[in-house]
């Protein structure tokens, strides 16, 4: 399955209504690259996990400052 990379903004992803963000979270899993053991592969895994990871972290700082 081909790789696909989404990048939002902070200010992209605290403007996203609940429905949107979840899609968009869905997505990037749907587009997770396949999991391989070469160094390449964990590494564009980590690298795609890490993305989610900072796209959550923001979203969960607009609940905070809500």
């Amino acid at each position: 399955m081909p790789s696909k990379m989404k990048v939002w903004s902070a200010e992209q992803l605290k403007q996203m209504n609940e429905e949107r963000f979840l899609v968009e979270m869905l997505d990037m899993f749907k587009y997770t690259p396949e999991f391989g053991e070469s160094d390449g592969a964990v590494k564009e895994m980590r690298e795609h996990l890490d993305r989610v990871e900072k796209a959550l972290r923001t979203r969960l700082e607009v609940k905070k400052e809500n």
